[in-house]
């Protein structure tokens, strides 16, 4: 209970924007210290500086041994505060375990020497080696002799590797984090819009102005600016939309204000504009040969954390770093949040981190690589199955005894609604229903404790319609235990609901996979979710959402009664278990909103206007097949709008829509279409997604497929598990590594 506690704790500072800049206030136990160097320090451009003083932080006892952490760009040394969540016994900073250190920068101004130390003097430019150079100096004169672990993101993350290139000798593995080799045209676009916003600022002065006079109102501005890309537009959209503050005042408005003001509150404008110039500096190539030969010189072992949703320095940059370092492990923080995702899923990193450093213990050797007998990413993941004799449960589990021994899955543990078995060595997913026919009763209490029973990872598929199963997911995800499921009700639940547990499922690294409660086995969850971390946002949206409802249509539109067409389809499975649920809309009405969260709409279920095809107080059967029965009361009706479709040289269609730049909210109902409409094609059991963003605007982005039945929605939960599984077992990149035993 403990845990649910926190996460739900830092679900709320996430939302509230309480997290990201922390500074050192009031009395601390471990108070600032002050390190001044012996001697002046030559600078990259050759200039040099003398007295150098350097502000620093040190928890656990002093040691030859140390770890070093290396704050962002407004950062401070006091990581205790901005990382809180990494510090702590058993916690990937632990001051029982090791002596930990993090200085101020160069350059900036919470300590060390920079352009608020020297007003009167221009203060020099100064690169990322000049910052690690003093950072050298200050580790050396604390008696430091080794560094087990360099770490930090941003212009943290560049300054760790420089310490591989510049020390190699001293560092023993780093976790560069959200981070690039270089820094991008795009990145230094981005720093020189805000400092031209701060030297728009009358009061800058060319940088000399009085620390009474300072230039506030143009680095509120630049922070203005650098918050876009620090958060990501999905972000944005999810958290601010365009909600009014007050007249004529947007909420994202007030935000970025408030950032601004509180920054130029506390931070020199001098040292914003030194330190980003700094940051782009950033090159590890330069003056080595290029990035390539430089990296490939990294001989340590190397965590490099990428950020799905990060648009300063995007995935593509995290794979081409961790595939140019000598032996690195790539792992990603998954997040809507964008770049500043380390600072907020510390819980995640932390898990990250701590994993890491436990592969650090293990022996290391020099040379050729041997690979283990078993790596981390070839880890059996076990796999439980509720609803194993449902419909698309039993198919499912067919399709685990077809696999590919490599799969690397193994079945556990199968449920139904009676009785449970179990079996830590595989289940043979092909005698399913013969090891439940012999199995115990199917109770929580017991689940729970085989759920809990290894640290192997594991996935729970539900495959289960069952309001019951889906509120189990907080504590399933919660436990690190992965989710994957065509189950809707939790999608479609509440929206708080569904956004605690995105962040249980980010913070403790445990996959939720719901890609079949949409569309079957056609993707379409995973498209909407890579625009939007690209930044491009959902404009509107046409679908046909229910297989089933497309094929009772299509049969109604050749002539077929609706009561056999219905009838029919769910024979086949097309349907949920009781028809009423496609019926009603009820069902493509939950995929709707489904649809929408992922697109970054914070959409509540009674925000969805539906149009059920049965009037309502008819529906009110629960035996399936009387409610089938007394369905050719509405034959007629469905035949008569079928021959008016038809006359208009139209058909009719099931749809779901949603247009943002009309102002139209989510809509669910029948619609008559002609041939010539995107949706107008689909043929029978075929859903189709018409989607338009701001990118995909004229011609919009299309995806068609089959819609329904078991076989194929159980095709579905098993590409998704066997997403889940690769994700659980993490990824790492090996190119020429000179350690094995990960």
């Amino acid at each position: 209970m403990s845990d649910r506690g926190s996460v739900t704790r830092s679900f709320q500072t996430v939302l509230e924007g309480e997290v990201g800049d922390l500074v050192t206030s009031g009395e601390k136990k471990n108070e600032q210290k002050i390190y001044e160097l012996a001697e002046p320090l030559e600078l990259e451009s050759g200039e040099r500086l003398s007295g150098v003083r350097v502000a620093y932080r040190t928890w656990g006892s002093p040691s030859e041994d140390a770890l070093l952490v290396c704050h962002a760009l407004t950062g401070s040394a006091d990581a205790a505060s901005w990382w809180a969540g990494l510090f702590g016994p058993g916690r990937a900073l632990d001051p029982a375990r090791d002596f930990i250190v993090c200085s101020n920068v160069l350059g900036s101004c919470y300590g060390t020497t920079g352009p608020a130390s020297l007003r009167g003097a221009d203060f020099p430019a100064i690169t990322i080696r000049d910052v690690v150079r003093v950072q050298h100096a200050l580790v050396r004169g604390l008696g430091v002799r080794r560094l087990k672990l360099v770490l930090g993101g941003s212009l943290g993350g560049m300054q760790v590797l420089e310490w591989a290139l510049l020390f190699p000798e001293m560092v023993e593995a780093i976790a560069p984090i959200a981070v690039s080799s270089r820094h991008s045209a795009w990145c230094i676009g981005l720093s020189e819009a805000q400092r031209q916003a701060l030297y728009a600022d009358p009061l800058w002065q060319g940088g000399r102005y009085a620390p009474e006079a300072p230039p506030a109102a143009g680095l509120a501005a630049a922070r203005a600016v650098a918050m876009c890309s620090y958060r990501s537009r999905g972000s944005f959209e999810e958290r601010f939309g365009r909600r009014l503050e007050s007249p004529g005042v947007f909420h994202v408005e007030r935000y970025l204000r408030h950032q601004g003001t509180k920054l130029a509150g506390r931070f020199d404008a001098h040292s914003y504009v030194t330190l980003t110039r700094a940051m782009d500096s950033h090159d590890v190539g330069r003056g080595r040969g290029g990035s390539e030969n430089a990296l490939r010189s990294v001989r340590q072992p190397a965590l490099v954390v990428g950020i799905d949703s990060d648009v300063l320095y995007p995935p593509e940059e995290q794979r081409e770093l961790a595939a140019g370092l000598g032996g690195a492990r790539l792992r990603w923080l998954r997040s809507p949040h964008g770049h500043d995702a380390f600072l907020i899923e510390t819980e995640a990193l932390n898990r990250l981190l701590v994993d890491f450093r436990a592969s650090l213990d293990k022996p290391r050797l020099a040379g050729p690589i041997l690979l283990p007998a078993q790596r981390e990413d070839d880890r059996t993941v076990r796999v439980v199955v509720a609803g194993a004799t449902g419909r698309v449960g039993s198919r499912l589990c067919e399709q685990l005894g077809r696999l590919k021994e490599g799969s690397r899955l193994r079945l556990v543990g199968a449920l139904n609604r009676r009785r449970l078995t179990w079996d830590d060595a595989g289940l043979d997913p092909l005698a399913v229903p013969a090891a439940l026919e012999s199995g115990g009763s199917n109770d929580w209490e017991s689940l729970d404790a085989l759920l809990g029973s290894t640290r192997e990872p594991l996935v729970f598929v539900d495959c289960t319609a069952s309001p019951e199963v889906a509120e189990r997911y907080p504590f399933l995800l919660a436990a690190g235990i992965g989710v994957v499921t065509p189950n809707k009700l939790a999608g479609s639940g509440d929206f708080e609901r569904w956004r605690l547990l995105r962040e249980l499922s980010l913070t403790r690294g445990a996959p939720w996979r719901y890609e079949t409660t949409v569309g079957a086995a056609l993707p379409v969850l995973g498209p909407l979710a890579d625009l939007r971390r690209a930044g491009d946002r959902l404009v509107s949206l046409t679908a046909i959402l229910s297989g089933s409802l497309s094929f009772v249509l299509h049969r109604v539109n050749e002539g077929t009664p609706f009561s056999s067409a219905v009838a029919e389809a769910h024979r086949l499975g097309f349907t949920e278990p009781h028809p009423r649920e496609d019926l009603s809309g009820q069902d493509v009405a939950r995929k709707l909103l489904i649809l929408l969260r992922e697109s970054g709409f914070a959409v509540e279920r009674d925000e969805v206007i539906v149009e059920p095809m049965i009037s309502s107080g008819e529906d009110g059967e629960e035996d399936p097949e009387r409610f089938l029965a007394g369905l050719v009361r509405f034959d007629e009706a469905w035949a008569g709008r079928a021959a008016e479709a038809r006359a208009r040289g139209e058909r009719l269609f099931h749809v779901a829509r949603f247009d943002s730049s009309e102002g139209k909210g989510p809509q669910v109902g029948v619609a008559s279409l002609p041939a010539v409409h995107p949706v107008g094609r689909a043929g029978a059991g075929e859903n189709v997604v018409v989607i338009r963003t701001d990118r995909y605007s004229g011609l919009p982005l299309t995806l068609s497929g089959p819609g329904a039945g078991p076989e194929i929605t159980a095709s579905g939960v098993l590409i998704d598990l066997l997403g889940a599984a690769e994700e659980l077992r993490g990824s790492y990149v090996l190119r020429d590594p000179v350690f094995s035993g990960i």
